[in-house]
C-alpha cells in the first residue's frame, strides 16, 4: 500500500513539472495536440498578422512602359521587402486577356492578396469573382473593379482641381486676375474629363475673372505640341496653359518656347511629376507647376492596404493617393543630389 501511495505521489510531481516547464500555462500544452482548436487559432492568427513573412502578394499592373507604374511597382516591392512578404508583378502590356491570364496564375499559386491596375475593369469580373471565391483578397488600384475588397486611387476631380487652383492662384498674382486659359485635356477617356473639370474649377476659384479660351485633347507631347500651336494662332494673348499631364503639357512648353511666346508672366502646368517636368520647373522656365501623386510612396500604401485587407476584412471607402504642389518653392526636395 506504501509503495502505491509513494508511485501516485511521484506522477503527480512529474506533471506539475512538466507544467512549470511550459510556463504553466495550458494553451502551452495543447499547441502539441494536432487539429483542436488553440491550433486553428494560432494559425488563424500568424496568418492575418501584417508582419507575416508569408503573405504573398501578386501585382498586375496595365503597362511597365509607363513610368508611372514602373515607380509605382518599385514601391510595392521596397515595402514587400521591409515586411519579408513575398511580391510578384506582372506586366499587363496594356492588354486585358495577359491580365486575365495573369489573375489566373495568381489564383492557381495561391496568392494571399492580388491587387490589379486594371486595362478594362469590366472583363475582370469574373476572374475576380472566381478569385474571392477562392478565398483571395482582390485589392483596386488606380481604377475600381466590382468585387474588390478595397480600391486605392487618385480622385480625378481633386487631381485637376490641384493643378487648376495652382494656375488660378499664378493669374492671380501675376496676371492682376485675369488671362486667357487654354486647358490640354483627354475626353476621349471617361475619368480624365473629370479631371479636366477640376481643372477648371481651381482656376476660376481663385482666379473667376480668367477666361477659358481654348480646350484641346492632348496626353502625349506631340499632341501637346501640335495643339498648343493651333491654339496660339487662334489665341495669341494665351498667357496660362494647364494639362491633364505632365506629357501633354510638355510639347505645349515647346510650341510655346519655338513661337517665342515665354515670358516672365507666362504659366504652364501639368499632372505627375514626371522627370522632365520637374527639370524645367528647377531650371525656372516657363514649366511652373505640377502634382505630384508620389507612385513609389502609392505602391508602399497598397502593400499596406493588402496587409490590412488580410487582417481586418475589406475597406468600403475609397482609399485616396495623397497629392502635392511643385513648384519652384519645393522642386529642391525632388532634384536627386
Amino acid at each position: 500500500m506504501k509503495k502505491t501511495v509513494f508511485i501516485v505521489t511521484m506522477l503527480v510531481f512529474t506533471l506539475l513539472a512538466a507544467a512549470c516547464s511550459n510556463g504553466g500555462s495550458g494553451a502551452a500544452v495543447q499547441e502539441n495536440n494536432g487539429g483542436n482548436k488553440a491550433e486553428s487559432r494560432n494559425e488563424t492568427e500568424t496568418k492575418n498578422d501584417p508582419a507575416n513573412p508569408s503573405l504573398k502578394i501578386g501585382y498586375t499592373v496595365m503597362n511597365l512602359s509607363n513610368p508611372y507604374f514602373v515607380d509605382l511597382s518599385e514601391g510595392v516591392k521596397a515595402r514587400g521587402k521591409e515586411l519579408g512578404y513575398d511580391i510578384t508583378i506582372h506586366d499587363g502590356k496594356s492588354d486585358a486577356l495577359q491580365q486575365i491570364n495573369a489573375i489566373e496564375n495568381f489564383i492557381t499559386k495561391k496568392m494571399d492578396v492580388i491587387v490589379i491596375s486594371p486595362i478594362d475593369d469590366q472583363s475582370l469580373v469574373p476572374v475576380v469573382q472566381k478569385a474571392k471565391e477562392a478565398g483571395i483578397r482582390v485589392i483596386g488600384a488606380n481604377q475600381k473593379v466590382e468585387g474588390v475588397d478595397a480600391f486605392i486611387t487618385v480622385p480625378e476631380y481633386e487631381y485637376g482641381l490641384a493643378i487648376g487652383e495652382v494656375a488660378g492662384q499664378w493669374i492671380a498674382d501675376k496676371l492682376n486676375g485675369e488671362a486667357e486659359v487654354a486647358i490640354l485635356d483627354f475626353p476621349e477617356l471617361k475619368p480624365i474629363i473629370d479631371r479636366a473639370n477640376g481643372i477648371k474649377d481651381g482656376i476660376l476659384k481663385n482666379a473667376p475673372n480668367a477666361t477659358i479660351v481654348a480646350n484641346q485633347s492632348a496626353n502625349t507631347p506631340e499632341k501637346g505640341m501640335r495643339a498648343m500651336e493651333t491654339i496660339l494662332q487662334a489665341h495669341p494673348n494665351v498667357k496660362v496653359v494647364a494639362g491633364v499631364n505632365d506629357a501633354g503639357a510638355l510639347g505645349a512648353f515647346e510650341a510655346v518656347m519655338a513661337a517665342n511666346k515665354n515670358s516672365d508672366d507666362f504659366f504652364i502646368g501639368g499632372l505627375d511629376a514626371t522627370k522632365e517636368a520637374i527639370a524645367k520647373i528647377n531650371e525656372n522656365s516657363i514649366y511652373r507647376a505640377t502634382i505630384d501623386i508620389d507612385p513609389f510612396g502609392t505602391g508602399k500604401l497598397i502593400v499596406d492596404t493588402a496587409a490590412k485587407v488580410v487582417q481586418e476584412g475589406p475597406i468600403e471607402e475609397t482609399i485616396a493617393v495623397p497629392m502635392k504642389a511643385v513648384t519652384t518653392e519645393n522642386v529642391a526636395e525632388y532634384i536627386k543630389q
